[in-house]
């Protein structure tokens, strides 16, 4: 009997992983302008969910909502554009206009029921 690269087990395997990496996932607010950018839907380079956790609740870097409110807007602006500690700097990335967008919807996500 020939050997295959494959066994029928470990095709079926890199299939479901195939799938489950595909799978779409539900974005609470997905229709925001700042769901989109958070997310890395509008550019594939900036992804704040990564480390920031898929709402903003925190993951490997800090939450950005607490409590029902965010941080202080002059705070978040400039640590985006700037960034600090291990968060690299997105001044090249994004617009202002783009991280209000992105605050906006925090503070939507920070408003539903719990």
């Amino acid at each position: 009997m020939k050997r295959t690269l494959f066994t029928s087990g470990t095709l079926l395997f890199f299939t479901l992983l195939f799938f489950l990496a595909c799978e779409k996932k539900t974005i609470p607010l997905g229709d925001y302008p700042g769901a989109q950018i958070f997310h890395g839907i509008v550019r594939a380079d900036v992804r704040c969910y990564r480390c920031h956790g898929d709402i903003g609740q925190g993951a490997r870097a800090p939450a950005l909502i607490t409590s029902g409110k965010s941080i202080p807007r002059d705070l978040f602006v400039k640590t985006v554009l700037n960034g600090r500690d291990k968060m690299p700097p997105f001044a090249s990335v994004l617009s202002e206009k783009d991280i209000d967008e992105i605050i906006k919807w925090l503070e939507a996500v920070a408003a539903l029921p719990k």
